[in-house]
């Protein structure tokens, strides 16, 4: 009886070493599956992206699917490009407050860039697709109000909240091509040389026709009319050996010129350069008055008296007169379709032309 109770004692020590010994055997066995199972997932997760070439998702609930294998820097250069082009040809730009433009362009804006980006992305081998937008909540009618409930009134506040103000800054015009352009103009002419001692500084009227081929070349093809009016001075009162009392003269014609557009950073306003020839005719008027002396009638008696009287006068036209010009102006947009422009010029009249020299300056509008 004592042995039977002695080897139950001890096959019961021996026993709980032996189940501890399988215990951490199963255990070790298990480590390995473990770790295996860990470093597999990854691969296990990633393995269907790179079989199908998911869509993978971008800002704006737009989803990308490339076609060709590209790798992710691949996809990322190509979306900041696509996203630059699109940005320059629409005036989008998604990462800034309402786009960076007015509110009311920035939903037809939104629509022309997403448009240009998809173009983009699938000229370079993309599936492009933008998610729906999420339906509307539905909009339940407020539950009539009984006649005899006395609505709640508010609890009274301590400080009431300041009134939110939006600013909102106006699109600016810019300047457009457009290949026929019209403008009237005027402004003041100087007369310098040896002409401003015949003449007066004058005034000045213009109109003028522009052509621009190509939005390419910033080049274009100018047709200006002027008529100006000066009064007479110096030597021009004494012609023929007679002194003149006064006088005027008028120059009319029109100038073919070359217009160069410089470089410029605004696209609201641009300096340009100009210059040709061009053909002019010359009317002078000179009037002599003198004190007579003979007989003055008034209201009521004739008798003898001085009166003023013109004794002479002087009427001549010039030939179609040679002259060159070169000038620079100023020109900002004003409107869509109108812009303000400011010239001055240097027009000289060639040497068998009476060599003639003036400065206008004009202001004008050009449509």
């Amino acid at each position: 009886m004592r042995w039977i109770v002695a080897c139950q004692f001890l096959s019961a020590r021996v026993r709980k070493p032996i189940l501890a010994l399988a215990s951490e055997r199963e255990s070790l066995t298990a480590l390995p599956v473990a770790l295996f199972l860990a470093v597999s997932a990854p691969a296990i997760a990633q393995s269907p992206t790179q079989q199908g070439q998911a869509p993978i998702a971008a800002p704006g609930g737009m989803s990308i699917s490339p076609k060709n294998g590209q790798s992710q820097q691949q996809q990322a250069a190509d979306r900041y490009a696509c996203h630059s082009w699109a940005k320059n040809q629409t005036g989008f730009d998604p990462t800034l407050p309402n786009g960076g433009v007015s509110p009311n362009l920035e939903a037809s804006r939104r629509s022309e860039y997403r448009r240009a980006i998809a173009a983009c992305l699938e000229g370079r081998g993309y599936g492009v697709q933008y998610a729906a937008p999420p339906p509307s909540p539905p909009v339940y009618a407020a539950p009539p109000t009984s006649v005899y409930a006395v609505p709640p009134s508010p609890a009274p506040s301590a400080y009431a909240a300041p009134p939110r103000v939006v600013n909102y800054s106006p699109v600016q015009p810019e300047l457009k091509y457009h290949p026929f352009q019209a403008q009237i103009d005027g402004g003041y002419t100087v007369a310098t040389g040896n002409t401003k001692e015949a003449f007066n500084n004058g005034s000045n009227v213009g109109l003028g026709f522009a052509w621009f081929p190509t939005s390419n070349l910033p080049v274009g093809i100018r047709v200006d009319g002027s008529y100006s009016s000066f009064d007479a001075a110096g030597p021009l009162l004494n012609t023929n050996g007679t002194q003149y009392t006064n006088g005027h003269a008028h120059l009319y014609g029109g100038d073919a010129d070359l217009q160069l557009d410089l470089a410029h950073r605004s696209s609201r306003q641009k300096l340009y350069l100009f210059g040709g020839f061009g053909w002019y005719r010359e009317q002078t008027r000179l009037r002599q008055i003198s004190i007579e002396k003979g007989t003055v009638c008034g209201y009521f008696y004739c008798g003898p008296g001085y009166f003023p009287a013109l004794t002479a006068v002087d009427d001549t036209t010039s030939p179609w007169l040679k002259s060159w010009n070169a000038g620079l102006g100023w020109e900002v947009a004003v409107a869509d379709h109108a812009s303000f422009f400011m010239e001055a010029r240097f027009q000289h009249f060639l040497q068998n032309s009476g060599d003639m020299q003036f400065v206008p300056i004009t202001v004008g509008l050009r449509f």
